[in-house]
C-alpha cells in the first residue's frame, strides 16, 4: 500500500474549510481511502533505468494511455480523506487492516471490449464499502448499447452490494453511460469526469474565453488521436499540417506504437505497424522522414502537472483526445474535443467542453478548424456551469457515501451546501 496522502492542500491550517455538516476534519475521524487506479507508479519509477524499451514500460505504468493521469489527478484532488494508493494485487488481509473504503478510478470499461469479471473476484475478497468513479460506456455512436460481459454484470453486482449507504455508489461520466447501466439493471450518479475540476480557478471558463480572444493562436498543441483507428485515422493528416504550420506539438497518449515513433524507438517498429503508420501520414508526411518528424514534433508525457505546464506554451489545443484537451483548459488555455466516437462526445456534453463531430471537422479547411475553436462568452458560461454542477454532484455523492469532499472540490469551486 502506498500513501497517497494527506494532501497539504486539504490540510485545515493550509486553507481553512467551510463548515460543513458532512466535511469537518477538525472534529471527525478522516477515513483511510484506498485508491485504485490503472497506473502504476512504482513501475514508472523503475522505468526511466530500464534497458528495454521506454516507450514499452510507460506505456504499461499508464495502464496503456497516458490520457489516464488527467482523471487520476482530478480524482485525487476531490477527495478529502487520507488517500493511499492501492492496487488489485495487494493482500486481502492488508486493505482490511489499514483501508476503511475503496474508491475505484474507472475508464471507458462499459463495452464488449472489457470483460471486469476479474476485479470482481477481488473486489469481494477485499471486504470493504466501495465507490466508482468516472465509468464510462464506449461505442460508434450514442445511439448504439454496447452488450456487457458477464464478468462486467459480476463486478457491477459486487460494487452494487458493497455501498456504504442507500445512494448509488457507482459515478459516470454522462447520462449516456446511465442509460447504459440503467438498461441492465445498475443505478448511478451522472457526476461527469474528475478531470474537469482540477484547477482552483472558479471562473475558469471566463479566464479561458479571456485568453482566446487575446491572443490569436500563434501555437497550437495537437491532442494527438489514432492510426489504427478507422474512421478517424485521416483526420491525422490534417493535425499533423497544424504542427508544422503553428509551431505545434504532437502529444501522444495511445497506442504504443505512436509512443515508440515518440521516444525514437522506431527501430523497435514491426513493419506491419510501419507500413500502417506511412499510409496514414502519407499525404502529409514522406516515408523516409517519418521517424524523423515524429522524434521532432510529439511527446508524451507520464504526470498531469508537467503536461499542463507545458501547455501552457501554447494558445489552443485540438484533437480527439478529450483529456489531452481537458489538461489544456486546466491550464487555462482554450482547447476544442473532435469528437470520434460515443465516448467522446459524452465527454464533452457533461463537461461543457467545447467540441465538434469528426464529420465537421473533416470539411473544413485547416484555417476554418482554427477559427472555429475560438472561445465565445458562451462557450466559456457554459463551462463553468457545468463545472459548479460536477462540483456539486461529487461533493454529494462522497458525502453521500460516507467519504469527505474536499477543500477544493468545495472551496475552490465555488460550491456550498445552501446552492
Amino acid at each position: 500500500i502506498q500513501d497517497y496522502g494527506p494532501k497539504d492542500n486539504d490540510q485545515p491550517d493550509a486553507h481553512p474549510q467551510p463548515r460543513h455538516s458532512y466535511y469537518d476534519p477538525r472534529s471527525s475521524r478522516m477515513k483511510n481511502v484506498g485508491l485504485i487506479t490503472n497506473t502504476n507508479p512504482l513501475l514508472l519509477e523503475r522505468t526511466l533505468g530500464s534497458a528495454d524499451s521506454l516507450a514499452e514500460n510507460i506505456d504499461k505504468a499508464m495502464g496503456g494511455n497516458t490520457g489516464n493521469i488527467g482523471f487520476i489527478h482530478g480524482t485525487s484532488k476531490l477527495l478529502g480523506d487520507k488517500v493511499h494508493r492501492i492496487g488489485w494485487g495487494d493482500k486481502p488481509e492488508s486493505i482490511k487492516r489499514h483501508i476503511d473504503h475503496i474508491v475505484i478510478c474507472c475508464a471507458n470499461q462499459i463495452g464488449e471490449h472489457v470483460d471486469l469479471g476479474a476485479w470482481a473476484k477481488t473486489l469481494e475478497e477485499y471486504d470493504r464499502p466501495v465507490t466508482l468513479v468516472g465509468l464510462g460506456a464506449q461505442a460508434n455512436s450514442k445511439d448504439d448499447f454496447p452488450e456487457i460481459p458477464n464478468g462486467t454484470k459480476e463486478f457491477l453486482d459486487v460494487v452494487s452490494r458493497k455501498k456504504a449507504s442507500k445512494a448509488s455508489n457507482i459515478l459516470v461520466r454522462g447520462n449516456y453511460t446511465q442509460s447504459v447501466l440503467e438498461m441492465v439493471g445498475y443505478e448511478s450518479i451522472p457526476a461527469g469526469c474528475p478531470s474537469l475540476l482540477i484547477s482552483d480557478i472558479p471562473l475558469l471558463g471566463r479566464e479561458i474565453v479571456k485568453y482566446s480572444q487575446t491572443y490569436p493562436p500563434s501555437r497550437i498543441a495537437i491532442a494527438a488521436g489514432n492510426p489504427w483507428h478507422s474512421t478517424s485515422a485521416s483526420l491525422e493528416q490534417k493535425l499533423v499540417s497544424i504542427v508544422n504550420e503553428r509551431r505545434g506539438e504532437y502529444i501522444i497518449q495511445h497506442p504504443l506504437a505512436m509512443l515508440k515513433f515518440a521516444m525514437g524507438e522506431s527501430d523497435m517498429i514491426d513493419e506491419g505497424t510501419r507500413s500502417r503508420f506511412c499510409q496514414v501520414y502519407a499525404s502529409i508526411i514522406e516515408p523516409s522522414k517519418l521517424a524523423r518528424w515524429f522524434l521532432q514534433n510529439s511527446i508524451a508525457f507520464t504526470d498531469a502537472q508537467t503536461w499542463m505546464s507545458f501547455l501552457r506554451k501554447f494558445d489552443l489545443t485540438i484533437g480527439p483526445r478529450y483529456h489531452g484537451i481537458a489538461l489544456a483548459l486546466q491550464s487555462g488555455r482554450p482547447g476544442m474535443v473532435i469528437t470520434i466516437d460515443s465516448r467522446t462526445q459524452e465527454l464533452c456534453e457533461s463537461t461543457g467542453v467545447k467540441h465538434m463531430p469528426l464529420q465537421d471537422a473533416m470539411s473544413l479547411s485547416v484555417s476554418e478548424l482554427i477559427k472555429r475553436a475560438a472561445w465565445s462568452d458562451a462557450d466559456g458560461t457554459s463551462f463553468d456551469q457545468a463545472r459548479t454542477a460536477q462540483a456539486r454532484r461529487f461533493s454529494v455523492a462522497f458525502r453521500d457515501n460516507g467519504l469527505c469532499p474536499s477543500a477544493h472540490a468545495i472551496a475552490h469551486l465555488g460550491w456550498n451546501e445552501d446552492s
